[in-house]
C-alpha cells in the first residue's frame, strides 16, 4: 500500500472499478460455485460409506455456508444424524458445531447457544477453537443488540476471554491468532498496537493474507478506527472483491464500503453496494447480517432517491432548455428555408436566363457559321461568276470578228448558217458543270452526306460524267438557301412541275418529315 494519499487515492479509485467488474461478474461466479456444488452432492450421494458421507456433509456445509444457510443448516443436522449412528462422541460434537454455527449466520443466536451448551466439554471441545469462536461471536452480537448497561458489562469479560481461548486453543492458524490479537488490542484502547500488529503479520505471512476476506476487513476497521480512511476504503474495497469472488453472501465488508462512500457523498456506488449487499444477505438468509444492512439501506436510500430528484429536475430544466433551443433553431431553420426558397427561385431564373443565352449564343454561332459559309459562297461564286462572264465576253467578242470578217468577205451564208446553229445546249451543260464544280469544291462531302438522310436502297448515285444529278444539283440549291422552286426551275432551266416532281421524289425516299429533311439539308 503506497504511502502517500494522493498515490492511494488513485489507487482505492482503480479498486473500486475492480469491485464494480467483480460484481458486474457475480452471476459467473455463482455458476462456478454451483457446479461446484453439484460435483459435490454428487459425490455425497455417492458415498461408498458413512464416514466418506459425513465428511463429504462437511465440505457441503462449508461451502453454502457462505452462499445459502438453509442449505448449510440442512447438512449440519444431517451429520448429527450420521453422527448419531457412527457411536463417535468426536464426530457428533463436530456436527453440533456445525449446526450452531448455522443457526448462529441464520440469525437464531439463543438456538445456537442452546446447541453449544448441550455439547458435552470433551477434550476434543476443549482444544476446538471453533467452539470458542462460535461462544464469542454469539455473545458478541448479543453484547450488541442490547442497551441494558448491565448485560453490556456482563458480556465485556465474557468476549474477552473467549477470545483469549482463541488464542491459546489456535496456535496452529497464525492469521486467526493475529486477528484475534489485534481486536483483543483494540478492545483495550490499543488501536495503533493493533494496526501495527496486522502490518507486520502481512508482511511475513503474504500468502495467507492475499485471499483473506477478514484479514483485509479487520485491518479496514482498524484504520477506520485511526481516521484513515482513505487506507480504509482500500481495505474494505480489497475485502468485498474476495468476498464476491469467492460468492460469499454473508460478509460486513462491503455494507461498511457502501457506508464510508455514502458519507464521503458518493451516494450512488453506495446504494448499488448496499442494494449488492441487501440481496446477497436475502440470497443467503444471512438475518445475522440483516440488521447492519437495514440500518445503512434507508439512510443510503433516501439519500440516493434524494440525488435521483435533483438528477430528474435537472434533466427537466435541459428538456425544457432543449426545448427552447428547438424553438429557437426551428425559426433559424424556416428562415434560412425560406432564404434558400428564394435563392433557389434565383437559381432557377438564373438557370433559365443562362440557357436562353446558350441557346442565344447556339443561335449566334450556326448564324455567324451559315454567315461565313454565305461569305466563302459569295466570294467563290462572284469570281467564278467573274471568270464566267470575262470568258463569255471573250468568245462574244470572237465571234463577232469572225461573223464580221464573214460578212466582208460575201459570205453571207456561212454567216446566216453559223446564227442559224444553237449552243444553248452547250452553254448550259457548261454552266451546270461548272456551279457542280464550284458546289463540290465548298462541300466536298455533300452526296454522302445527303444519300444518309435517305433509307438505305434509296441513295442517289451520279451517273456518267456528270458530278450531280438533277435531284441533287435542286437540293444543292437548297442547301445554297434557295427553296424557291420557281428560282429553282429558272435556274436549271426546267418547268416549275419539273422541280415539284423532283424534290416530291427525293423526299419520299427520306423517313423525314418534310420540313426536318429541309432543315437537314440545309445545315449539310
Amino acid at each position: 500500500m503506497a504511502a502517500s494519499a494522493t498515490v492511494e487515492k488513485r489507487q482505492v479509485d482503480s479498486l473500486l472499478l475492480v469491485l464494480d467488474a467483480v460484481i458486474d461478474s457475480s452471476a459467473y461466479y455463482d455458476q462456478q460455485l454451483q457446479q461446484q456444488l453439484v460435483r459435490c452432492r454428487k459425490m455425497y450421494e455417492n458415498a461408498p460409506n458413512l464416514e466418506s458421507r459425513f465428511e463429504l456433509a462437511h465440505s457441503l456445509f462449508l461451502n453454502y455456508r457462505k452462499y445459502r444457510l438453509d442449505s448449510a443448516l440442512y447438512y449440519a443436522r444431517q451429520r448429527v444424524k450420521m453422527a448419531d449412528g457412527m457411536s463417535s462422541l468426536d464426530s457428533l460434537s463436530s456436527a453440533r458445531l456445525d449446526e450452531a454455527d448455522a443457526l448462529k449466520c441464520l440469525g437464531r443466536l439463543h438456538d445456537a447457544l442452546a446447541v453449544l451448551d448441550d455439547i458435552p466439554h470433551t477434550p476434543y471441545i476443549k482444544g476446538n477453537a471453533h467452539y470458542y469462536y462460535l461462544y464469542h461471536s454469539i455473545l458478541l452480537s448479543l453484547s450488541q443488540m442490547t442497551t441494558d448497561a448491565d448485560e453490556v458489562a456482563y458480556y465485556k469479560p465474557l468476549l474477552m476471554n473467549y477470545r483469549d481461548t482463541v488464542n491459546m486453543v489456535n496456535r496452529d492458524d497464525p492469521l486467526t491468532v493475529c486477528v484475534n490479537t489485534c481486536e483483543i488490542e483494540k478492545s483495550r484502547g490499543h488501536v495503533q498496537a493493533a494496526l501495527d500488529g496486522l502490518l507486520q503479520f502481512g508482511k511475513s505471512h503474504s500468502d495467507l493474507v492475499t485471499n483473506s476476506a477478514i484479514y483485509w476487513f479487520v485491518l479496514g476497521d482498524t484504520y477506520r478506527d485511526i481516521g484513515d480512511t482513505q487506507r480504509a476504503k482500500y481495505c474494505y474495497t480489497m475485502s468485498s472483491i474476495i468476498d464476491k469472488r469467492n460468492c460469499n453472501k454473508t460478509y460486513t465488508s462491503l455494507q461498511a464500503l457502501a457506508w464510508m462512500l455514502y458519507n464521503e457523498g458518493d451516494t450512488e456506488r453506495a446504494y448499488r453496494y448496499i442494494t449488492c449487499s441487501l440481496n446477497d444477505v436475502m440470497t443467503s438468509n444471512a438475518r445475522s447480517r440483516l440488521s447492519l444492512v437495514g440500518e445503512y439501506l434507508p439512510i443510503i436510500t433516501t439519500a440516493y432517491s434524494q440525488k435521483q430528484r435533483v438528477s430528474v429536475i435537472r434533466r427537466n430544466i435541459l428538456i425544457a432548455a432543449a426545448f427552447i433551443v428547438a424553438a429557437l433553431l426551428s425559426v433559424l431553420l424556416w428562415s434560412i428555408y425560406k432564404r434558400n426558397q428564394r435563392l433557389t427561385m434565383m437559381h432557377n431564373e438564373l438557370a433559365v436566363n443562362n440557357d436562353k443565352l446558350l441557346s442565344l449564343n447556339s443561335q449566334l454561332a450556326e448564324l455567324n457559321q451559315e454567315l461565313v459559309e454565305s461569305n466563302m459562297i459569295k466570294e467563290e461564286y462572284i469570281g467564278q461568276l467573274f471568270n464566267l462572264c470575262s470568258s463569255y465576253i471573250s468568245e462574244t467578242e470572237k465571234q463577232r470578228i469572225r461573223i464580221l470578217s464573214k460578212l466582208k468577205s460575201g459570205k453571207n451564208k456561212e454567216v446566216q448558217a453559223q446564227l442559224d446553229q444553237s449552243t444553248m445546249k452547250q452553254d448550259l451543260s457548261q454552266l451546270f458543270y461548272n456551279f457542280d464544280m464550284i458546289f463540290l469544291e465548298l462541300f466536298p462531302d455533300f452526296i454522302d452526306r445527303f444519300n444518309a438522310l435517305l433509307r438505305p436502297g434509296e441513295h442517289i448515285e451520279v451517273k456518267g460524267d456528270n458530278l450531280l444529278s438533277p435531284e441533287l444539283r435542286i437540293y444543292a440549291l437548297v442547301r445554297l438557301g434557295i427553296n424557291d422552286s420557281v428560282k429553282i426551275a429558272s435556274f436549271l432551266h426546267y418547268s416549275p412541275q419539273t422541280v415539284y416532281n423532283y424534290r416530291l421524289k427525293t423526299r419520299n425516299r427520306s423517313d423525314l418529315p418534310k420540313d426536318e429533311f429541309i432543315a437537314r439539308v440545309r445545315r449539310l
